[in-house]
């Protein structure tokens, strides 16, 4: 089982990776890009400097996510009251939880809006 360190190292990584990317081709972002879809397309529009509001939301998640990952001494109880056999089995598989989450959670916020960001022009 990997470690749930290393798995919210690879959505700190996309993140890193998206913020890279959106540097370098920020300026060739159109003005107004869509911000909600709904079935027929994108239904919601406003500036481009909406993709930084994602990176920063994004950003804050992880940091949230990142306290029981990386101190769960101060985040779980130790009071045995955990359907696993014990409070190490138990707060590991809540941090593997939480490690998962968030590569998610950095794919949707990064996803949804890379097609903005990166124009692929198919000859």
């Amino acid at each position: 089982m990997k470690s749930p360190k290393v798995i919210f190292g690879i959505s700190v990584l996309l993140l890193l990776v998206y913020i890279i990317v959106l540097s370098q081709q920020f300026s060739s972002v159109q003005e107004i890009i869509p911000v909600h879809y709904s079935g027929d397309g994108g239904d919601g529009f406003g500036s481009k400097n909406f993709l930084w509001l994602e990176v920063g939301l994004n950003f804050l998640f992880l940091c949230l996510l990142a306290l029981p990952i990386f101190f769960p001494e101060r985040m779980f109880a130790k009071t045995g009251d955990y359907l696993e056999s014990s409070i190490e089995a138990a707060i590991k598989n809540r941090q593997l939880f939480l490690s998962v989450l968030s590569v998610l959670v950095t794919i949707i916020f990064c996803g949804l809006s890379l097609k903005e960001i990166i124009c692929l022009n198919f000859i």
